[in-house]
């Protein structure tokens, strides 16, 4: 026997039948459990692999000239 999915409006008609306390409740259990679906598809970053990363875009550029253009258009 196939087990029947309920549709969005069924489970809206269905929470409307809670109490407005239930409701908060099912929101939350619902976040937590839609957050936690999310997370599992979600690698964390190793930041030491971020090292050096970009380095080329700096190579031919004075740090301290850079920093002064940028602290002086602050000003304007």
């Amino acid at each position: 026997m196939t087990e029947r999915i309920a549709t969005l409006d069924e489970a809206i008609v269905v929470s409307e039948k809670l109490s407005p306390s239930d409701r908060l409740r099912l929101i939350g259990i619902l976040s937590d459990r839609l957050r936690d679906e999310l997370d599992q598809g979600t690698e964390s970053i190793d930041m030491l692999s971020l090292a050096g990363l970009g380095a080329d875009v700096w190579q031919d550029l004075d740090v301290s000239q850079y920093l002064e253009r940028e602290r002086a258009s602050w000003d304007s």
